[in-house]
């Protein structure tokens, strides 16, 4: 009995494994803030935090003797070897499978936060206004796209033109997604058989 307790040990902890989600959180108010949350373990990646340095130890060098350089032939290119056709075919192979591979990606992605606010000034009120509407043609069908795409559960998006003297342009965001640990290993998967076999095609090809 005790290897069936064992086998339901390993289960139980690979399936605890499998869930824990993964979080994308990151802000922008004066400088970028950046972290990764696999389940309560979190790892900042901006501002990167500075790393100890350590002492390089001094190597004395020997003196040495140059030998003269063999001249090293150049290999054909691609192109010349297999042709334009050969390299566009590749291209398009490839990026089908990241195109597939980046939509699979984000229909699993949920998105708990997205806030944006700006504050848009200009040099007048004239330079302030067409400012303002750059930013409202970019940002609000930019931000549509992605809600439509990817699973939202509350975004805002708030932008005004400031006509005040001396104002700057401010931004403020934030932003958290999550996607559970299982998903990514199907998909890195999935993906990735279909990446080796694409890999394995153009070896043979070559």
């Amino acid at each position: 009995m005790l290897w069936l307790y064992i086998l339901l040990g390993i289960a139980l902890f690979v399936a605890l494994v499998m869930f824990i989600p993964i979080t994308l959180r990151a802000s922008y108010k004066e400088e970028f803030w950046c972290a990764v949350y696999i389940g309560f373990v979190k790892l900042q990646l901006v501002p990167a935090k500075p790393k100890k340095e350590k002492k390089k130890k001094v190597k004395k060098q020997t003196p040495k003797t140059e030998q003269p350089k063999k001249p090293t032939e150049k290999k054909p290119s691609l192109i010349k070897k297999y042709g334009i056709e050969w390299l566009l075919n590749l291209i398009k192979r490839v990026a089908e499978l990241a195109v597939s591979a980046l939509q699979d990606f984000f229909s699993h992605i949920l998105i708990k936060k997205f806030s944006l606010s700006i504050s848009v000034a200009g040099d007048d009120a004239a330079d302030t206004a067409i400012k303002y509407g750059k930013y409202c043609a970019v940002v609000y069908p930019a931000v549509g796209t992605i809600v439509r795409v990817v699973k939202c559960k509350g975004y805002g998006v708030d932008i005004n033109p400031n006509f005040s003297e001396k104002a700057e342009t401010e931004i403020n965001f934030d932003f958290a997604t999550r996607i559970f640990a299982f998903r990514l290993i199907g998909l890195a998967v999935k993906h990735g058989i279909k990446g080796l076999k694409l890999l394995a095609e153009v070896k043979n090809e070559l």
